[in-house]
């Protein structure tokens, strides 16, 4: 299983998240988006790191 961190912007980001982001980072687990999305590149590292709770 491969975590990683990865920034979205523009038409990358989901349709329901347009309207309330430009760019965001996520947390995806092998291709999957499992968190986010986050304001900050170091919030959604926390999160993959498990030192931050996911929503």
């Amino acid at each position: 299983m491969k975590i990683e961190v990865k920034k979205l912007k523009s038409k990358e980001i989901p349709q329901a998240w347009r309207a309330a982001w430009l760019v965001c980072w996520v947390v995806e687990l092998d291709g999957c988006t499992v968190a986010g999305p986050f304001a900050s590149q170091a919030l959604a590292q926390a999160v993959a790191d498990g030192r931050r709770p996911g929503r």
